[in-house]
């Protein structure tokens, strides 16, 4: 047994065992062929959903704090004036975009987060059967989706808030850079990126040849005009 050193989540100490390496283990199978490979998606699915949260809350907690590093950070004058002392980087019009980009793009993790866990609670909880099938039906087809982009999406969230901090964002005593390392791992676990696009595409999209999927789409149109309707 050793304990590996890794990139990042240096405070989830991992270690590996290794069985059988001078001979007499012995493995028990746990199916055999499609058996196997399925038992092997369930379980992926059951634990999909907290491998997305983490690009999530990671990507939150970068946010935070690239947001208040540029409320102190004073550099530089305002782009349109050509006199005056310094002013704190939230002001810089790029900053700005990188904060408002982040913050964007957390708060459409969070809505997504928050939309699939009331499905799963319906999926579970509904009094009407028809109404658990259509739930956990939409569930089934957007774990890959909620894993992948919450997980992809944290890592590049966690990687402009080393942008916003500039050079002192490299440097290990901010915190920045640990945001980054820690939200590397989270494409991986639990599955990685691939893993997910190919149980969309071949699995979830083949079974019903894209119905669920389109389904899903015009409800997102229709929420679409009902919010411009309501402005």
């Amino acid at each position: 047994m050793f304990l590996e050193h890794k990139l990042g989540i240096h405070a989830s100490p991992i270690c590996v065992m290794s069985f059988g390496d001078q001979g007499g283990a012995i493995r028990l199978s746990g199916g055999a062929g499609k058996q196997k490979s399925r038992a092997y998606v369930h379980d992926d699915e059951r634990s999909a959903p907290e491998g997305g949260y983490p690009g999530l809350t990671i990507a939150e907690r970068a946010y935070q704090q690239a947001r208040e590093y540029a409320k102190e950070r004073v550099q530089g004058r305002l782009a349109a004036s050509k006199s005056g002392g310094g002013v704190a980087i939230i002001h810089h019009p790029d900053v700005r975009r990188m904060l408002m980009t982040m913050k964007s793009q957390v708060e459409a993790m969070r809505a997504f987060a928050y939309v699939m866990v009331a499905d799963m609670d319906r999926a579970y909880r509904d009094p009407d059967a028809g109404e658990r099938i259509r739930r956990q039906t939409r569930v089934d087809l957007l774990i890959p989706v909620l894993k992948a982009w919450c997980t992809e999406l944290g890592v590049e969230i966690a990687s402009t808030g080393v942008q916003v901090h500039g050079g002192i964002g490299y440097i290990e005593e901010t915190g920045a850079c640990q945001f980054l390392r820690d939200a590397r791992i989270a494409p991986i676990y639990e599955g990685t990126t691939g893993i997910q696009v190919a149980d969309l595409v071949s699995r979830k999209l083949e079974s019903d040849q894209g119905a669920w999927m389109a389904a899903v789409v015009a409800e997102m149109r229709q929420a679409r005009v009902g919010a411009r309707a309501q402005h």
